[in-house]
C-alpha cells in the first residue's frame, strides 16, 4: 500500500502530541543509557549483584536477597521447602561474586546456611557449546558441602534456549521482568533509603523497561502509535539506515587506504565483520601463526570492525584455537599475550567508551576490550553522509587508541 505526502502529514500532526511525551520521557535522564551500558551484560550483573549483597552501599541489608529466594520458591517447586526455610535465617553473611570465580556472572554463596546460587545473565548474546556445564561443574566440586544449590539462567525475556546445552536442565530461566518485580516490591524500603541509591535504582528499573523489557510507558505508547499508524510508521522505518549494508563500503575504503594503511585480514569470512591489522609487517608477524588455525585462516589476534542495524564497534579479538594438536602450549601462548594485552597503557584512556571484556582468555573468541564507533543516533544528528561520519570517528580512535596499540604491541609483546 503506497504512502503519500498527505498521509504523512496527518500522522505528524495527530500523532505530535504523543510524539514528544514520547521524546520528553527518552531525554529524560537516565545515567544508565548515558554511559551506554544498557546492552551490556557485565553491567547488569555488576548492579544487581551488588543490590543482592546484604552488606553493600546501598544499606538495605538483605531485602532483594530475600525477594530473590521468594521469587525461587516460586519457579522451582522442588526446591521450595529448603529454600522457603532460609528465609526464617539471619542473611547477613551471605557472599556475592561479580564475574570473579570462574567467570560466573552472579555467584551467591552463604556457606554458613549451605547454599549457593548460580546466576548466567544474557542480554542478547548466546551461550557458548561449555559454558553451562562449566558452571555447573565447578560449583558442584568447589561447594559439594553445601545442601542447596540453585542453577539460574536470566534472559530479557522467558526463554528454554538453555535446554539444549550439556548440563543446561539443571537451569531455570528467569527473566528480566521478574528483576524488575522482584526489586519493586521492596518499594517502602527502597523509599526510605538516602536519595542517591533511591534514584540509581529508579533509573536502573526506568532503563530496563524501556530498553530491555520494552515494557515501559514510552513504549506502550508507542505501540499504540503503531498500531493506528502502520502504513506510514512502516513506510519511515524501511527507508532508514541500516548500518550492515554499509560493510561492502567500508571494505572498499580500507582497500583503497582512505581509513589509513591497514590490512585486511582474509580469514574466515563474517557478515558483519570485517577482520583487519594495521599494515607493518613488524605488528603482523606477532599475531600471523598459523598454527592456531584461528578463523580458519593465518592470524590468531585482530581489530574486527562491528556492523550492525544501528551501530558499529571496534572489537580488539583473539580467535579461537582449531587446531587441536599441542593446544595447551598454543593456549598459553594466548593466554600471556591476553595478560600482557590487558595491562597496556593505551587502554586506560578516558572518554572514548571503552567497554573491557573480563571472560577467561580460555574463551574461544576472547575480547580484550570494544569501542562504539557511533550509532543511529549519532548518525541522524551529524547529518553526513555514512563513509564521512566513519571516516572521522575511524581516524579520531586510529590516533587516540590503534597506533599507541601498536607501539605498545611492538615494545611488549
Amino acid at each position: 500500500m503506497s504512502v503519500t505526502s498527505q498521509d504523512l502529514e496527518s500522522f505528524e500532526a495527530a500523532c505530535e502530541s504523543d510524539l514528544l511525551d514520547i521524546k520528553e520521557s527518552l531525554n529524560a535522564f537516565n545515567i544508565f543509557n548515558v554511559l551506554g551500558i544498557q546492552y551490556r551484560e557485565i553491567r547488569h550483573s555488576n548492579f544487581l549483584g551488588w543490590l543482592f549483597s546484604p552488606n553493600e552501599s546501598h544499606q538495605l541489608g538483605d531485602v532483594f536477597l530475600r525477594s530473590l529466594l521468594t521469587h525461587i520458591c516460586k519457579v522451582i517447586p522442588s526446591k521450595h521447602t529448603e529454600v522457603s526455610a532460609l528465609l526464617d535465617k539471619n542473611l547477613s553473611d551471605t557472599q556475592v561474586y561479580r564475574e570473579s570465580v570462574h567467570n560466573i556472572d552472579i555467584l551467591i554463596v552463604n556457606e554458613k546456611l549451605g547454599f549457593v546460587i548460580t546466576i548466567e545473565n544474557k542480554i542478547f548474546s548466546g551461550y557458548s557449546a561449555h559454558q553451562l556445564e562449566k558452571y555447573f561443574e565447578f560449583v558442584e566440586d568447589n561447594y559439594k558441602l553445601l545442601q542447596t544449590k540453585i542453577y539460574l539462567t536470566l534472559t530479557p525475556f522467558e526463554s528454554n534456549g538453555h535446554l539444549c546445552l550439556i548440563k543446561g536442565d539443571r537451569f531455570t530461566n528467569i527473566n528480566y521482568k521478574q528483576i524488575v518485580g522482584i526489586i519493586e516490591c521492596n518499594q517502602t524500603s527502597i523509599h526510605a533509603s538516602k536519595s542517591t541509591v533511591k534514584e540509581s535504582i529508579s533509573q536502573y528499573i526506568a532503563m530496563v523497561q524501556k530498553d530491555i523489557t520494552k515494557t515501559s510507558k514510552e513504549v506502550a505508547l508507542a505501540r499504540e502509535i503503531y498500531k493506528k499508524y502502520k502504513k506510514e510508521i512502516d513506510f519511515i522505518i524501511s527507508n532508514q539506515e541500516d548500518f550492515t549494508a554499509q560493510k561492502a563500503v567500508i571494505m572498499n575504503a580500507i582497500k583503497d587506504g582512505e581509513l589509513g594503511d591497514f590490512e585486511i585480514i582474509e580469514n574466515e569470512p563474517h557478515p558483519e565483520i570485517i577482520r583487519i591489522l594495521p599494515n607493518k609487517e613488524a605488528l603482523k608477524n606477532i599475531f600471523r601463526d598459523a598454527r592456531f588455525n584461528s578463523w580458519n585462516g593465518d592470524y590468531m589476534f585482530c581489530l574486527e570492525l562491528f556492523f550492525q542495524k544501528n551501530v558499529v564497534w571496534l572489537k580488539w579479538c583473539f580467535g579461537d584455537i582449531k587446531n587441536d594438536d599441542n593446544r595447551e602450549a598454543y593456549q598459553l601462548i594466548k593466554t600471556n599475550m591476553v595478560t600482557t594485552m590487558n595491562s597496556f597503557n593505551c587502554f586506560k584512556i578516558k572518554g572514548i567508551g571503552i567497554d573491557f571484556h573480563l571472560e577467561s582468555p580460555e574463551e574461544s573468541y576472547k575480547g580484550i576490550c570494544v569501542v562504539p564507533l557511533f550509532n543511529d543516533v549519532a548518525y541522524y544528528a551529524s547529518d553526513k553522509p555514512f563513509l564521512e561520519l566513519y571516516k572521522t570517528k575511524f581516524e579520531e580512535i586510529n590516533k587516540v587508541l590503534i597506533q599507541p596499540w601498536v607501539q605498545e604491541c611492538l615494545a611488549k609483546l
